[in-house]
């Protein structure tokens, strides 16, 4: 791409060597795919595209003056239509595109400029000039990843990157977020940003949340937002921040078709009712602009030489190529695709994002190439060579002048439904995938034990907790229809209760709806989870979690949930979104020990038998140390009963379950429901502190066997859904919207 690579770079790629540079390859792939939280999907080429900077100025030239002809563009075709009237712009396939909005004419520009952001996928021909392939307007992506592929390829290649002075990326969007806040700025206080996304669009998703963290702004879907009296509000309980929180702009990165049914027509993303006559009033920027993906419509890109001279009267810098297949392109040197261990030229494409700022537009200094041959394609990190240093003093600004204009900050990130659910959801599938994971390998464990011995009392333990696990996750009819002693059945249990993601209540199935509640917590935790959480998915896959003891894969997911609990804890604000993770932790954690409790002690048996059971249900609840700690005595039901019942002090017991949920709804903000919240949990401690281990575990009649805790502990766990409905229906209600009905519907 360049002949002025830095003298540097080919010495420290060379002291890689062919092996070296495979093995950053791979970790780069590794470490991308963990912190989008995908599987590894394109190839990571360490080796970087290099622009100098006469090169790239040149490149920034074309694209700031293609970014103002755009901008001119869409205010005209979506205003006085003045380039329509002649014969230079292509009046018929403008109105033919369904990508041309006529509910949009009349938007209001919020600053300098209609268009916010775009996105441009360039070439350089081997003449060394630039040319521009693609542009995307309605919904411009890619800046997320840019700075995801920066970060973990200076981590699996930081030699490459210390010894090269090149232009970082994260100071470009400081000063975005900084010229966000001068555009929205309004009556003394700092407007309020949303990202609009699509939550079901998995292949952007990442790079969209990614963005948001970037901005530091919330994301949101369609049904997390409301019209009310003509603005643009946070739908949100009554009585918390987000109720009397207007959304000042809205970074818009779903398609402009979507995103209002009343106006643009029926969506499969519901849309928000009214948002186009919203924005065409002022009342709220969206970014970029309803009806900015014509400015995408080939015909009009193949007029932008003639447009450009008759709008902005100046030849057009950057060109598209004519044909398919155009001049010649600048190769980069790459991995071979081939396996070899030399170094070999393929030919790139860049994808650079465009923001309009302060005093016009500006480039990222860098970006994402993707190889363009018939090989599979490679990502490639774009390096913008820094010049000379110049003789102007650095930070010449003082720190008065930085915070200048500042004003006051906004509150904290508002919860909306979606957001409260993932995060309530995301504290219960925790809470339920460590459980899980943690008696099967309790489960797995002991029966190893037990099936080396053949008396009766180990049949007996053995069935007990096998059928404890098909108890405590509801994968019926699972262990109670399968003979213990057949041990290729239970293995094939096992098996299924741990990887079938198709079956409610697996462990599998668990994981894979807390990855999927994760969707939008990027913004709103530490960068720690996402490791652990693929590392946690590889682990899961089905020929992976039975190559080895089953045992292992379940202890890295054990591990795994205590690293996720750890970054959560450490990593995210105390708030409203906090507690309703804490509490949907704690109700998940109460539902599976009384389920636990219920299953295993159903039935008096012999003191043998129970002594085995009630080690293992020590093991997993981790109350082995406490109870020798609190008793001289070998373990026995009724004295681990009342410990996992009543001690407030242990973890994992009941009693500490409700306090500390009864501590997260206090701090929940005062409502209507709230208060029928609290009073479930009163009746709750009422029923927990009533219960007596002792008395529980007394058969129900003389000459039976059978006891009171399944039906007092499946009383307080139907008390404790209850509870939990009360809290979902209030926080996680979604707001009323129109239905998608077309006009002939009306």
């Amino acid at each position: 791409m360049t002949s002025h690579r830095p003298d540097t770079l080919p010495a420290e790629l060379r002291a890689l060597g062919p092996a070296g540079r495979r093995r950053a390859a791979g970790a780069a792939r590794d470490m991308l795919a963990a912190e989008l939280s995908q599987r590894p999907g394109e190839i990571v080429d360490p080796v970087p595209v290099v622009v100098d900077d006469e090169a790239w100025q040149d490149l920034v030239a074309g694209l700031t003056q293609r970014a103002r002809l755009l901008d001119e563009l869409y205010g005209d075709l979506y205003g006085p239509r003045t380039v329509l009237t002649g014969d230079v712009a292509p009046a018929e396939a403008v109105f033919a595109d369904p990508a041309y909005l006529r509910p949009a004419v009349g938007m209001p520009a919020h600053g300098a400029a209609h268009l916010h952001m775009l996105t441009c996928r360039v070439t350089r021909t081997a003449e060394g000039r630039w040319m521009v392939l693609e542009d995307s307007t309605d919904t411009p992506g890619g800046s997320g990843l840019a700075i995801e592929l920066r970060r973990v390829l200076s981590r699996s290649v930081p030699s490459l990157y210390r010894s090269t002075p090149l232009h970082r990326l994260q100071p470009f969007f400081d000063t975005v977020r900084t010229s966000l806040h001068a555009r929205l700025r309004a009556d003394g206080r700092a407007g309020r940003l949303v990202v609009l996304i699509d939550e079901a669009g998995d292949a952007q998703s990442a790079d969209h949340r990614l963005l948001a963290s970037l901005l530091g702004a919330p994301v949101v879907s369609a049904t997390d937002l409301v019209i009310r009296d003509g603005s643009v509000r946070l739908h949100a309980p009554a009585g918390t921040a987000a109720e009397t929180t207007g959304v000042d702009a809205i970074w818009r990165l779903v398609p402009s078709a979507q995103v209002d049914p009343l106006d643009l027509g029926p969506t499969p993303l519901g849309g928000v009712t009214g948002l186009t006559e919203a924005a065409r009033r002022g009342e709220v920027a969206v970014l970029n602009p309803i009806g900015a993906g014509i400015l995408e419509n080939p015909a009009l890109r193949a007029a932008l030489p003639d447009l450009c001279r008759q709008v902005l009267h100046e030849d057009l810098r950057l060109h598209s190529p004519a044909g398919p297949l155009g001049p010649e392109r600048a190769t980069a040197l790459s991995l071979d695709p081939d396996g070899g261990e030399e170094l070999v030229e393929r030919p790139v494409t860049l994808q650079v994002m465009v923001v309009a700022g302060e005093s016009g537009y500006e480039v990222l200094p860098g970006g994402i190439a993707r190889t363009d041959d018939d090989a599979p394609p490679a990502l490639k990190d774009v390096w913008v060579l820094v010049p000379e240093p110049s003789s102007a003093p650095e930070g010449a600004e003082s720190r008065g002048e930085a915070l200048e204009g500042i004003g006051a900050l906004p509150s904290r990130t508002a919860i909306t439904p979606s957001i409260g659910t993932d995060l309530f959801w995301f504290g219960r599938y925790l809470e339920r995938v460590d459980q899980t994971a943690r008696m099967l390998r309790t489960v797995v464990d002991v029966g190893n034990d037990l099936r080396a011995e053949r008396s009766a009392s180990a049949l007996t333990a053995r069935t007990v907790l096998l059928r404890a696990v098909t108890d405590v996750t509801a994968t019926y009819p699972g262990f109670t229809a399968i003979d213990p002693t057949d041990g290729d059945a239970v293995d094939a249990e096992l098996a299924s209760v741990v990887t079938d993601v198709s079956r409610p209540g697996s462990l599998g199935q668990s994981f894979r709806a807390l990855e999927h509640s994760t969707l939008s917590l990027r913004d709103l935790v530490g960068e720690d989870i996402w490791p652990a959480l693929t590392r946690m998915r590889e682990t899961l896959r089905a020929p992976a979690a039975l190559e080895g003891p089953l045992e292992q894969s379940l202890t890295v997911l054990v591990d795994g949930c205590l690293t996720l609990t750890g970054a959560i804890t450490e990593s995210m604000s105390r708030g409203t979104g906090r507690d309703l993770w804490e509490a949907g932790r704690r109700i998940e954690r109460a539902l599976g020990l009384l389920a636990l409790l219920g299953s295993v002690f159903s039935e008096r048996r012999s003191l043998r038998v129970e002594q085995r059971v009630s080690a293992a249900v020590a093991t997993i609840t981790g109350a082995s140390t406490a109870f020798r700690r609190a008793y001289r005595s070998p373990l026995h039901p009724e004295l681990l009963a009342e410990m996992l019942l009543a001690d407030a002090a242990l973890p994992r017991s009941l009693a500490f379950q409700v306090e500390r949920l009864r501590e997260a709804v206090d701090r929940l903000p005062d409502t209507s429901a709230t208060s029928e919240v609290r009073s479930l949990l009163a009746d709750l401690r009422s029923r927990t502190e009533s219960l007596s281990a002792r008395s529980l575990l007394q058969p129900e009649a003389e000459g039976s066997a059978r006891t009171g805790v399944p039906a007092q502990l499946g009383a307080a766990r139907d008390l404790l859904r209850t509870l939990s409905t009360a809290l979902e229906e209030e926080f996680f209600r979604a707001p009323e919207r129109t239905a998608a009905w077309g006009i002939d519907d009306v």
